[in-house]
């Protein structure tokens, strides 16, 4: 018994990992059609991940609302606002437009009820953003300098008061500011986001060998 519940699955785990790396490496129809067959299990098992994450959340508001916990008021717009979508997305079958150029029910929900609260949710962001900025932008070392200097100056240069600021002040060098964002943004950045995606990819990498030869099995449950 121990057996089959600790050895198999990193016996399946282990094959169906090896199979589908080398699939990637060998040019043949044979791997090619199996990956197309692994992306469509992908798929199924994501829709059911889906589904079981939304009875998850169902049942963690629904158990919420029956003990009337603090903010279970807030619970019932999970039901509402599910509720608010899905029927009219039924009724429209998932078109925001009819075949009249019309708005649909769905369409009227998108556009005007779900534009509306994710403006009004970043505009609260907005707040946190700037309070996160400001406890990242402290001097205290020369790499902190470095960063509040060209994030002073990206946004310096996307208002027309940091435009003409420049051009009063640092205009006799014959660089406009949108010439330095421009440069900071295709040279600084891109180094930046290609290190951290290089660190990313390194990281998936190991995670996923990891998972192939047996060294972590979080996937097997805490038993």
């Amino acid at each position: 018994m121990i057996f089959i519940k600790k050895h198999i699955p990193l016996f399946i785990c282990f094959f169906v990992g090896v199979l589908t790396l080398g699939s990637y490496y060998v040019p043949n129809a044979r791997s090619e059609n199996y990956l197309e067959m692994m992306n469509k299990w992908e798929n199924i098992v994501a829709g059911f991940a889906f589904l079981l994450g939304l009875m998850s959340l169902f049942y963690s508001h629904f158990h919420k609302i029956s003990r009337k916990a603090p903010g279970w008021g807030y619970s019932l717009f999970v039901y509402v606002g599910f509720l608010l979508v899905v029927v009219p997305a039924i009724v429209s079958n998932g078109q925001p437009m009819s075949l009249t150029n019309e708005m649909t029910s769905l369409g009227w929900i998108y556009r005007f009820v779900f534009t509306s609260l994710s403006g009004t949710m970043f505009a609260v962001l907005a707040f946190y953003i700037v309070s996160t900025a400001y406890r990242a932008f402290r001097i205290k070392s020369p790499q902190a300098f470095v960063l509040f200097a060209a994030a002073f100056i990206v946004i310096l240069g996307r208002v027309p008061l940091g435009q003409m600021m420049w051009d009063g002040l640092l205009g006799w060098t014959g660089y406009q500011v949108t010439d330095v964002i421009e440069w900071l943004m295709s040279v600084p950045v891109v180094a930046g986001r290609r290190g951290i995606m290089i660190g990313i990819a390194i990281g998936g990498i190991v995670t996923a060998l990891k998972i192939i030869f047996g060294i972590e099995r979080q996937y097997m449950g805490k038993d």
